[in-house]
């Protein structure tokens, strides 16, 4: 939704038919068990049902201050999907599993970490009558955690045009309408976002170039000016980065057309056809790196990694 009414801009803001990005869909799997190739994995296996009332011990302070405040999930037998582990007592589960990101903006889980974490894990299992079992093993986490950290520098890819304007500067009310013209979305981090619902990050976002890289209500009052704009998207947490850069591209074209512009490129290349080629082709490299890791662009192991 887009803030601000008709007597800020002199008319109700919102798309215009005429140029509106098109509504995008798309089904995009939602996972919510354990993420392997991010995650440190304690799972507890074995034939029988594990009570629910037993399994809610994990949440009890004792046990979770010292697992390290896991990610606890669970599955009944009716259950399709994993589901956070609750502290209701009835009924049993026939799955039960204990998580912790390999890497954090915090720091990295050790080799050594992981095997304390098994071993008090394993003192667990027995309450619940099953045997713990991580993935990866103990030894195996200090290599995991390097390889996971290679790849994450390799995959931090974006793709970036600018806007910028052919005379001094754009006004920030101006930008505000072309911006909700497009049927982008005003985000309380300041840029204008293309959304796919159901998914928790924007397909593109504009922002401001000058004096400050969001906009605000405040701004407008102020009449600030922007001498441009960017638009562009992070490669691992989109979910469609294909139809992602046609819609930069148009947007680029849009707000340069209607508001005396050049779309330039983050080489300061004009964007022509023959750019608009390359940056296609550029795209479809930095895919195939995903396809090699096995990883999805947009997925929650993406998600997990880079947000």
């Amino acid at each position: 939704m887009t803030p601000g009414g008709p007597d800020l801009f002199g008319q109700p803001l919102g798309p215009d038919p005429t140029i509106a990005l098109k509504p995008f869909e798309l089904d995009f799997p939602v996972k919510t068990g354990p993420l392997h190739k991010v995650q440190f994995v304690i799972e507890f296996v074995g034939q029988r049902t594990v009570l629910a009332g037993n399994a809610a011990q994990l949440l009890s302070p004792d046990w979770f201050q010292a697992l390290g405040q896991p990610n606890l999930l669970a599955m009944r037998p009716a259950d399709l999907q994993w589901q956070p582990l609750t502290p209701a007592v009835d009924g049993s589960y026939d799955s039960l599993a204990m998580t912790w990101d390999l890497l954090t903006p915090l720091g990295s889980i050790s080799g050594a970490s992981a095997k304390h974490l098994l071993e008090l894990a394993e003192r667990f299992a027995p309450y619940i009558q099953r045997r713990a079992l991580a993935m990866p093993v103990p030894a195996e986490v200090n290599g995991a955690v390097r390889n996971l950290q290679q790849a994450k520098d390799m995959l931090d890819i974006g793709f970036e045009l600018t806007v910028m304007s052919s005379t001094a500067s754009f006004t920030e009310k101006d930008l505000w309408i072309a911006c909700s013209n497009l049927g982008l979305e005003y985000s309380p981090a300041g840029s204008f976002d293309w959304r796919l619902p159901g998914h928790p990050c924007p397909l593109l976002s504009v922002t401001p170039i000058g004096q400050t890289d969001a906009f605000s209500l405040r701004n407008v009052q102020l009449g600030m000016t922007h001498v441009g704009v960017t638009i562009g998207f992070s490669l691992p947490i989109n979910p469609a980065p294909v139809q992602a850069l046609e819609a930069c591209f148009y947007v680029g074209e849009t707000i340069a057309l209607r508001l005396s512009g050049h779309v330039m490129d983050d080489s300061d290349r004009v964007v022509t056809e023959t750019v608009k080629k390359d940056l296609r082709e550029d795209l479809k490299q930095g895919l195939s790196l995903f396809s090699r890791t096995g990883m999805t662009t947009g997925s929650a192991e993406l998600l997990k990694l880079f947000l």
